[in-house]
């Protein structure tokens, strides 16, 4: 009989090392196609993701919320494994910056010529979701 699991790993990466390795009761992440939410027995899975916002419950039930960027995520039954291009918590965001970000990609996006789904569209497009995340989580949104 198998056992099933009742906690996941989630361990999240960037270029920059391991930003997070602990044992969660459950996690949402920011899809390419759509916020998912991963919970134990989960069946396999990879996915695109965007820069956003990703939400975990430790164990005790504490919601935790933080900002990654693009990237991809796989999920089973016990684990959520992530590679993200970003990641911050929220007492990591220099809002100042955020905001300054978000305000260059704003009018870089107004001013493109580019067509939906071209590299320049998608690049500011990006910067556009990760500068949003940062300021969501800089707010205590969850």
């Amino acid at each position: 009989m198998a056992i099933e699991a009742t906690k996941l790993a989630l361990r999240v990466a960037t270029p920059l090392g391991m930003q997070l390795d602990l044992e969660v009761e459950s996690v949402q992440l920011p899809g390419a196609e759509g916020e998912f939410g991963v919970l134990p027995g989960h069946i396999a899975l990879l996915a695109a993701l965007k820069a956003g916002v990703m939400r975990y419950r430790a164990p005790g039930g504490q919601l935790e919320i933080a900002a990654i960027g693009s990237g991809f995520a796989e999920a089973d039954a016990s684990k959520v494994r992530v590679i993200s291009e970003f990641f911050q918590t929220p007492k990591d965001v220099n809002v100042e910056e955020a905001r300054a970000d978000l305000a260059r990609a704003e009018q870089r996006l107004s001013t493109t010529t580019a067509q939906l789904g071209d590299p320049e569209q998608v690049d500011a497009q990006g910067d556009l979701d990760w500068a949003r995340a940062r300021l969501e989580i800089a707010a205590g949104v969850q």
